[in-house]
């Protein structure tokens, strides 16, 4: 049975690449999406808006059978944040892995300005809506993933800061875009947040965490569509070892184009052995 994955933070179709990626390795692949703009002027009766909770539910399920599918997230809203992983669910029967891609220059170039709507948006979006989410995903594979581990993974491509061009002026070449101060502490506070829940829940048999850490400059990270290739090659490489990662591995990051995780490997990172029915 193909696995399911769930990308979320690069909405779509920003981050369509990514997902092809991951479709191109065998898996069913569940992508994140801006929320569609509701008239609160409009006023709708109970059974209008059961009609078009019906009508999405079915469009969504003829849209899944491509093997991939676009779900409405509402970054600012923990709510949101279950209903995508239970729409995953209710789509494609499982969800086995979770992306949270943060990609800094994607950021960078949508938040130009700094101001104090930005900040309250921009916290919403690039700090909130990962912890959020990763709340819920540890929440859900705790309950479902008893007999094998579920796989959260923090995938964080880096770009150039405001403090890195001043302090190299040929970054400002008109190729990257540069993080406003909003921009870069959000990637530092997603880094941070990702190496301490690894810290916490890496041992925990329920879930497997894996940091990925790269950027442009490198080869695997030129485009989305290779980056998803190569992670879910790597991802499969974890399944195949079928022991469980502990901590001390989980708070290590990973080098985009890393063979596999057996590499560097050793007895202390290993917390059991799974199996998977």
């Amino acid at each position: 049975m193909a696995k399911t994955v769930l990308i979320a933070g690069k909405d779509s179709p920003d981050g369509k690449k990514l997902a092809d990626g991951f479709a191109f390795t065998g898996r069913l692949v569940a992508v994140t999406g801006p929320e569609a703009e509701i008239d609160f002027k409009e006023k709708k009766t109970i059974a209008e808006r059961r009609a078009e909770q019906a009508s999405y539910e079915e469009a969504k399920s003829i849209e899944a059978q491509s093997g991939m599918c676009v779900f409405e997230w509402n970054k600012s809203s923990p709510i949101s944040s279950r209903s995508i992983i239970l729409q995953t669910e209710n789509v494609f029967e499982t969800l086995d892995e979770a992306v949270l891609y943060f990609d800094e220059e994607w950021f960078a170039s949508n938040s130009d300005k700094l101001d104090s709507e930005q900040i309250a948006r921009g916290t919403d979006e690039m700090i909130l809506s990962y912890e959020y989410l990763t709340l819920e995903l540890l929440s859900r594979f705790e309950k479902k993933h008893t007999s094998f581990p579920g796989t959260l993974v923090f995938l964080l491509k880096e770009g150039p800061s405001a403090s890195d061009a001043l302090k190299n002026p040929l970054l400002r070449n008109g190729m990257s875009s540069i993080a406003s101060p909003l921009v870069a502490s959000s990637a530092s506070a997603f880094a941070t947040f990702a190496e301490n829940v690894a810290a916490l829940f890496g041992d925990k048999n329920y879930v497997n965490i894996v940091l990925v850490r790269g950027d442009s400059s490198m080869e695997t990270c030129s485009s989305d569509e290779a980056l998803g290739k190569w992670l879910g090659n790597y991802l499969d490489s974890v399944e195949e070892l079928k022991v469980k990662i502990g901590a001390k591995k989980s708070v290590n990051w990973v080098k985009p184009g890393t063979k596999n995780v057996s590499q560097g490997f050793s007895l202390d990172t290993i917390t059991g052995i799974f199996s998977r029915k």
